[in-house]
């Protein structure tokens, strides 16, 4: 397991990117269900979801509020940081098997609060189809 990074609040930058890659895989699935007990027919049943007009089961998007989650605290900004607030809009439904990239582009620095604002966005493949976007505020602790 990687150690998480640990970026400073005057080492970053407005307009600066980050990103990292993530696979929405049949354990997180199995787990999200496990532990919260969603298990609405369009996330289990595979003929409900066709049958409802999707390729398959939907993931939750709770897993992306968890790569999210996983990229504040482990990439950017990494150990110090704190997610204040996540607002993602979700564009298409992602399946088991998705590999997704998760986009964050500093918008904004506040230097009085030692808060960071990133635009952030999920995209799918190498034709990187918008899956997902939002906005992030994150503050970003001396130590």
């Amino acid at each position: 397991m990687r150690s998480p990074r640990d970026f400073s609040f005057q080492e970053i930058e407005e307009g600066s990117e980050y990103s990292e890659t993530y696979r929405i895989g049949d354990e997180a699935i199995a787990a999200l269900t496990g532990v919260f007990e969603d298990r609405s027919p369009v996330h289990v049943d595979e003929d409900y979801a066709r049958e409802a007009g999707f390729e398959g089961r939907v993931s939750h998007g709770a897993i992306l509020n968890c790569f999210l989650s996983h990229f504040i605290g482990m990439r950017f900004p990494g150990r110090r940081s704190m997610l204040l607030s996540a607002n993602l809009n979700y564009r298409l439904p992602c399946y088991a098997g998705d590999e997704l990239t998760l986009k964050a582009m500093v918008k904004q620095t506040v230097e009085s609060a030692g808060v960071i604002v990133l635009d952030v966005r999920f995209l799918r493949g190498d034709e990187e189809e918008l899956v997902a976007s939002g906005r992030v505020q994150v503050k970003v602790r001396d130590a």
